[in-house]
């Protein structure tokens, strides 16, 4: 494991990122069971107001769960400094993120849409909370390198995929907004998904790659290219109406994924360490499906002509968003808490056991926080369930048995994080006891 440029002695107490991390699974179960209540139905549009539940649990419940979390975590130690605020900032922001989330969910799944009254303050305080936190940071001049320069774009991604998402939830409200964005939902998603979760995948891999699997660094230049590249794309994408200039954003988009994820892959092929590692399944997992979404947008844009007015319309738009949301984001993030879970506990541990030594090698390792085979049991649910999904998508049928593999992927993921956080509390509590006098 390769620990140069990081700061551990700026890490904040574990309970903040382990309550987002162990909250985030039984989001995606919720989802799971929405799509097995909805069955055939679901996937009929992406308009379907169900499939905007799950998708937004999976988006906000899963994803920028996992994600506000390990933020908290990783850029104190690529930094060297901690977000302002600390435990009490995380209890705001998860407090208000996890109760604007169920009232947006109630609120499509029942078309309730006066319920977006309560929920789009709440997600919007929890958001700009985090988000003035940590810009306090980086607006200074901090440590970092590559990984920070990736995350000031993708907060900046995340600001414009909030007000886009504020807007159209005043639409569903019918409060009847004239704007220029000739379609705000599409612009939304885009900032979303390949700004925010493409930028902080990518910020957080040039950290977290070479030091879990020993590769060597992306070269700066090449560091720098690629989100400045997916940034200004979708940019282009949101203020130019040119058909030139889209085509032109569109293909700057897809060059930047496709170009990070063959990197990315051949740096995991160049690992040091060769031993089988289940995370390293899970990038490469995730990579191919940026990539191959990449591909499918470029053909679907410059020759959707050729593929019938209907699969364009409802199965395509369906397809790319599965990709994105489970293939590529959620694959990463379930291989990296396979790591970063073990790895946190350990730190934390053993820091504890500084003014008794001797209970250091009493300790749990890694191995034992988050068992191999546990591991390699989760990517192989995660893979049946993402490919289930697909045909499901694909072709209108067999949706029960993708929504429970998808529970049963959520749920293996709470069980395996439910466990880490009971061996640590445990054998905290011990090496608490170990060190009372007498």
């Amino acid at each position: 494991m390769r620990m140069a440029g990081l700061s551990l002695d700026t890490i904040p107490p574990i309970h903040i990122p382990f309550r987002f991390f162990n909250t985030a699974p039984w989001m995606g179960l919720f989802a799971s069971l929405i799509l097995l209540w909805g069955g055939d139905r679901v996937f009929y549009s992406q308009w379907n107001p169900e499939l905007l539940g799950i998708t937004h649990l999976l988006t906000l419940g899963f994803m920028a769960m996992v994600m506000l979390g390990a933020m908290f975590q990783l850029v104190p130690v690529i930094s060297g400094e901690l977000i302002p605020g600390g435990g009490k900032v995380a209890t705001c922001v998860h407090s208000m993120l996890l109760i604007g989330l169920l009232l947006l969910v109630a609120g499509f799944y029942w078309q309730e849409w006066s319920l977006f009254r309560w929920a789009i303050p709440l997600l919007l305080l929890a958001f700009l909370v985090f988000i003035a936190a940590l810009a306090s940071l980086l607006l200074r001049r901090i440590g970092g390198g590559d990984s920070i320069y990736s995350i000031r774009f993708a907060a900046l991604s995340l600001v414009v995929t909030l007000a886009l998402g504020i807007l159209r939830a005043a639409q569903y409200m019918g409060l009847g907004l004239s704007l220029p964005l000739m379609n705000i939902t599409d612009i939304h998603i885009a900032w979303g998904l390949g700004g925010w979760v493409l930028l902080l995948v990518m910020g957080a891999s040039y950290q977290v790659i070479p030091m879990f699997h020993v590769t060597p660094n992306v070269p700066t230049p090449l560091a720098r290219a690629m989100p400045s590249a997916v940034f200004l794309s979708l940019l282009l994408l949101t203020v130019a109406q040119h058909p030139l200039l889209q085509a032109l954003a569109m293909i700057i988009w897809c060059s930047a994924a496709f170009i990070y994820g063959v990197f990315c892959v051949r740096l995991l092929n160049r690992r040091k360490r060769k031993i089988p590692d289940v995370t390293a399944r899970f990038w490469h997992l995730a990579l191919t499906c940026l990539m191959g979404t990449a591909l499918l947008l470029l053909g679907l844009y410059f020759g959707g002509h050729l593929v019938p007015e209907g699969i364009i319309s409802s199965k395509a738009p369906v397809v790319i968003g599965i990709l994105m949301i489970y293939g590529f984001a959620i694959s990463v993030i379930m291989g990296m808490l396979q790591k970063i879970v073990p790895f946190l506990s350990f730190l934390h541990l053993q820091r504890r056991c500084m003014t008794s030594f001797e209970l250091l090698k009493t300790l749990p390792h890694m191995g034992e926080i988050v068992p191999a085979p546990r591991s390699r049991w989760q990517f192989r649910i995660h893979l049946a369930a993402l490919l289930m999904v697909l045909a499901t998508a694909m072709i209108g049928a067999m949706v029960e048995v993708a929504a429970i593999l998808m529970a049963v992927d959520f749920g293996w993921l709470g069980f395996t994080l439910a466990s880490a956080t009971h061996l640590y509390i445990k054998t905290s509590a011990r090496i608490e006891l170990a060190n009372v006098p007498g």
